[in-house]
């Protein structure tokens, strides 16, 4: 997300995202990237050369495949319990980034509710709310 970030705020082209990028491996994925892209040249003639394929080459080799499933079971079964409303609004947060889960802002408010302290949500769910901002604002009221 950083590089994201980096790559964002500057105009770089692909072939220099790609070798920004590659400056901040070291031992094992350092290794890992010369043979694959000396392996790149012999059999296909040429090298990685867009950020693209580059994120997706690294995704295969260094992300589990189960990883997406992983992050939507702990989406599943996430609720406040004893963190903060702050907390678990951020926990839910990251974690449907990392499940590359997008949605209506009307499932992400719902999926909040859901995981509130029951004491909090009977609370919440009374009360009016379209955004959700709106509905964070009124959680915050209540914890308090």
């Amino acid at each position: 997300m950083k590089i994201e970030h980096i790559f964002y705020c500057n105009y770089y082209t692909e072939e220099y995202k790609v070798k920004l990028e590659a400056t901040e491996f070291s031992n094992y994925a350092l290794v890992w990237w010369n043979k694959n892209q000396r392996e790149m040249m012999r059999e296909k003639g040429r090298k990685i050369d867009t950020w693209t394929e580059m994120r997706r080459v690294m995704r295969k080799r260094y992300v589990l495949t189960s990883y997406n499933r992983t992050m939507r079971q702990k989406l599943q079964r996430l609720s406040q319990g004893s963190l903060t409303m702050e907390e678990y609004y951020k926990e839910m947060k990251m974690t449907l980034v990392r499940a590359n889960i997008e949605e209506e802002t009307e499932d992400t408010m719902a999926r909040f509710l859901s995981g509130l302290n029951p004491d909090i949500r009977d609370v919440v769910e009374l009360q009016e709310y379209v955004e959700l901002d709106g509905l964070l604002h009124k959680v915050v009221r209540v914890e308090q």
